[in-house]
């Protein structure tokens, strides 16, 4: 691991205690499946956990980890979910970080990392539980793969 992914890491990990006066904020654990396509190589169906910090109503941080169980791949990530309100219950999210992606199919071992962005909706379902469809890429994923992830994601997240 590098000192930026290091640096990335602990600056991620440290935010949260110094935000904890805003009014929504708190900790969030989340779960998720997806399925994935890399042009040429098919789909996978994926599954993800999520844990982070919402900051306020607008900012959270999110530490996560998915297996992409076709493409024998992990991904574990770092980034920033934005929150914009467009009805009582309804957010539209904007998603930017930073994803470490290992690869393990049989007589090959790759390792990297690449941008994350996303783009979705979160609906209240309750006030600290929510529902979310998310759409995430990937862009230039190296390794065996040499290619851009899409992933389309549905899942339930639990605010504390």
């Amino acid at each position: 691991m590098t000192s930026k992914q290091i640096l990335l890491i602990v600056l991620l990990a440290a935010a949260p205690f110094g935000a904890a006066a805003h009014a929504q904020s708190g900790f969030t654990v989340g779960g998720d499946i997806g399925v994935t396509n890399a042009p040429g190589h098919g789909r996978s169906y994926d599954f993800g956990l999520d844990a982070g910090y919402r900051l306020d109503s607008v900012l959270g941080l999110e530490l996560s980890y998915a297996s992409l169980t076709h493409y024998e791949t992990t991904l574990v990530g770092a980034s920033a979910i934005v929150h914009h309100p467009i009805a009582s219950r309804l957010h539209l999210l904007g998603q930017f970080g930073l994803v470490f992606w290992t690869e393990s199919p049989t007589g090959y071992d790759g390792s990297g990392e690449a941008p994350l962005l996303g783009v979705g909706l979160s609906y209240a379902l309750a006030p600290a539980s929510s529902a979310r469809v998310e759409y995430q890429l990937v862009p230039g994923a190296s390794g065996r793969l040499g290619a851009n992830l899409d992933t389309l994601i549905v899942g339930l997240q639990q605010r504390f």
